[in-house]
């Protein structure tokens, strides 16, 4: 008996699904550059939403509004980067000659002496940098290239950032009339009113996970960092920013700024309860955000399965790098909130 068409068609439905999301996977990385800008402006335009309609309550028009709300948070951000660009980077260069230092404290607490040594005598081996003839043969040859490969670099970091801002201003300025063209050509009065409400539902939940989770970032950043100016750690306000921008992401970013936290501690103070005070406050400060504040306001959103969060990151991550880390649970949350949506419609 021959197979019939509707036998063949299912039995070719799962490899030809499998190899459609093999080539969006493969678009995905190939085009992080334009799409990486792409998702951060529709994510930033979902955050800043809100206060484009308040602007627009007040009497200024929608496209000035969203000219002025993005010219104020891009001039905020702007001076933060560089307030704190400095004191970070003279962390980030202290850091790898600080090795020994913090070699010698963490044996001193287990009061080992002739490890300290060999320790030292390894570390110092290691950060030994004189340079040979052939390395400076090396870097005379090869100067050219990385020359050619910053200026790259930097073009691209421009254009993504110019596409940013461009997505960014029109999807605040003229979102609402993209969205009601787009409803338009549904036929059936029914299915639009439908999906209006599905995507009008929908975009209120995600704006107010976006704006409830960067509210309490930023409040968790600055009482971070006031902690870390009373318990005398230098510069408490890169601490604090750290702990902030690393909380949007859950497990492992509190886990890296507690480590680094950790690791200036050692490299500042002698006690070790001097040491351990700051990460402990950090720790609590994590707990008391992850276990009460968060579920408080931000409910049922983020009620996912804890590896299910972690695969999203692993999985952004090796697409698109810390980009993709930094966007993988708003995006996560936002395929929840909509496939939500179309479940109390489908049902409906």
């Amino acid at each position: 008996m021959q197979p019939t068409k509707n036998t063949l068609f299912h039995s070719l439905a799962i490899p030809i699904w499998g190899l459609f999301l093999l080539a969006i996977l493969v678009i995905f990385y190939l085009a992080q550059s334009v799409l990486i800008p792409v998702f951060l402006a529709a994510l930033m335009a979902l955050l800043l939403n809100p206060a484009v309609v308040f602007v627009c309550k007040i009497g200024i028009a929608r496209p000035i509004g969203s000219a002025l709300l993005i010219t104020v948070t891009t001039g905020v951000f702007i001076f933060l980067l560089s307030y704190l660009s400095e004191p970070a980077s003279v962390w980030f260069e202290r850091l790898p000659t600080e090795i020994r230092l913090i070699e010698k404290k963490i044996l001193t607490f287990k009061n080992s002496i002739e490890t300290v040594q060999k320790t030292t005598e390894q570390i110092s081996d290691m950060t030994d940098i004189a340079p040979s003839k052939k390395s400076d043969s090396n870097v005379v040859v090869e100067s050219p290239d990385i020359f050619k490969q910053l200026l790259q670099g930097t073009q691209s970091l421009i254009v993504s950032i110019l596409i940013f801002l461009a997505l960014l201003y029109f999807s605040l300025a003229f979102g609402p009339q993209l969205a009601q063209k787009i409803g338009k050509i549904v036929g059936d009065e029914d299915h639009r009113d439908d999906l209006h409400r599905m995507s009008y539902d929908a975009q209120q939940q995600i704006s107010h996970y976006l704006l409830s989770i960067t509210m309490i970032n930023i409040v968790l950043g600055i009482i971070a960092g006031g902690l870390m100016y009373f318990l005398d750690m230098p510069n408490p306000i890169v601490w604090g920013a750290s702990t902030a921008l690393l909380n949007f992401i859950p497990y492992l970013g509190p886990a890296i700024n507690l480590a680094v936290i950790t690791l200036v501690a050692l490299l500042t103070f002698d006690h070790a309860i001097a040491v351990l005070l700051p990460p402990l406050m950090v720790l609590v400060l994590n707990i008391i955000e992850g276990q009460f504040v968060q579920p408080l306001f931000v409910g049922h959103m983020l009620t996912v399965s804890p590896i299910i969060i972690f695969l999203f990151i692993l999985f952004w991550g090796s697409l698109w790098g810390m980009a993709g880390i930094f966007m993988a649970v708003p995006i996560l949350v936002i395929v929840k909130i909509i496939v939500e949506q179309n479940m109390t419609v489908t049902a409906d």
